[in-house]
């Protein structure tokens, strides 16, 4: 069974507010509530994450040939978005308008999480199968470790903004080296989930990251600050939650394992697709100094 020890928690927890606390210090209040003013946005991630997503989980697990805790492992993680981990990856860029789209979008997706895809998953479960949902202690937990580090950067920022600039660099970094603290101490819980659900399962695994990855990425836009955001959004899914139905609801279905091999998966995965964007505005910037730098003389030659 799928269990924490003190320590991984305890990274577990320092990484969660580490990484809010950035985003508030970052990002002020005006840019995050502009987030949750967006419509066009509110409606794409609900699109993604509510609609299409938990479409293609349940296609997929009621019609290919799949092991039985295979396909419930993948009903849940479809109709489970805001993967905490997501933190990790959305909270690392420079551009104020992306970090206020991460931190709204992080938040938005974990409570309405809790919500609504109780609904989807019931309604997709075997029959047979009951869910039992700790509606309590996922609202506290998200309160405390996810919307209260977030407040208090933005009062931060808001009463002292250089110190807000200072204190963000090293808070992040501390959240960083936390996250990467918690993958090490569950090497061997994920190389033995990984080992359980097969070569088989793991192709799964990738190619439904992936297509949730596309997913995200096409609603996205059309602003390329927000594309990367949506797209590690919906590909990172809540393994959190979907472990927490699983282990009250049907705890002997053999569907823990899964779910532990998606978390491994869906990281490694992310930090690629981190990278790859990264190198790939990079490469954009320079494309289109060098452009620019044509054109000078040109303008000068007339």
């Amino acid at each position: 069974m799928f269990i924490m020890d003190a320590l991984t928690k305890a990274l577990f927890y320092v990484f969660l507010v580490g990484s809010m606390l950035g985003i508030g210090l970052k990002a002020g209040k005006s840019e995050i509530l502009g987030v949750v003013r967006d419509k066009g946005w509110l409606l794409r991630i609900f699109a993604a994450n509510f609609l299409l997503i938990p479409a293609l989980g349940v296609l997929v697990a009621r019609l290919l040939p799949i092991k039985p805790e295979n396909a419930l492992a993948l009903i849940l993680l479809a109709c489970a978005p805001g993967g905490i981990s997501a933190l990790q990856f959305l909270t690392k860029s420079k551009d104020e308008v992306a970090l206020a789209y991460a931190g709204g979008t992080a938040v938005l997706l974990s409570f309405l999480s809790i919500i609504l895809s109780p609904i989807l998953i019931a309604v997709a479960l075997p029959k047979g199968l009951t869910l039992t949902i700790p509606y309590g202690k996922a609202v506290l937990f998200l309160s405390v470790f996810m919307l209260l580090p977030l407040i208090l950067g933005i009062l931060i920022r808001g009463a002292a903004g250089t110190a807000a600039r200072k204190l963000a660099g090293p808070i992040s970094w501390i959240g960083t080296l936390a996250f990467f603290g918690v993958l090490f101490k569950m090497l061997a819980l994920t190389k033995e989930a990984k080992a359980e659900v097969g070569k088989t399962g793991v192709v799964g695994i990738i190619l439904f990251i992936l297509v949730s990855m596309l997913i995200g990425w096409i609603l996205g836009g059309p602003r390329k600050e927000t594309r990367p955001v949506l797209a590690t959004a919906s590909s990172m899914r809540n393994v959190a939650l979907g472990l927490a139905i699983a282990i009250r609801s049907f705890p002997e279905t053999g569907v823990l394992g899964p779910l532990v091999a998606f978390a491994a998966i869906m990281v490694p995965a992310n930090m690629l697709f981190m990278l790859a964007t990264k190198v790939a505005g990079k490469m954009a910037g320079k494309h289109a100094k060098k452009i620019a730098g044509n054109d000078i003389p040109k303008m000068e030659a007339r």
